[in-house]
């Protein structure tokens, strides 16, 4: 099997969608760091309209994804949900978003 040509064209498939995910990895949390810093700086009254409209978006595609039975995109919501009240958290002056 090591000589065979679709082997080894899956195996370089599969590194570069490997290496692909530690891309989108590392761009994520730099985005999460850059955000939370944003969020961080502004003034509280600011930060805390930026975070309710946020919650509000959030809630509304969640919604719209259970009313389609979209359970994949609902599951991603709330993944991505869970890591920007995460790093809410950390902009209020809470625990850092990786503990």
């Amino acid at each position: 099997m090591a000589n065979d040509p679709l082997y080894d064209a899956l195996l370089e498939r599969i590194e570069a969608l490997e290496a692909r995910e530690e891309l989108l990895t590392v761009t994520s949390h730099a985005y999460q760091v850059v955000i939370t810093t944003i969020l961080g700086n502004l003034d509280t009254e600011t930060r805390d309209r930026i975070i309710t409209m946020v919650d509000e978006a959030h809630e509304i595609a969640y919604s719209q994804a259970v009313n389609r039975s979209d359970k994949h995109l609902s599951d991603i919501i709330k993944g991505a949900d869970e890591i920007v009240q995460r790093m809410f958290n950390y902009a209020q002056g809470g625990a850092h978003p990786d503990r």
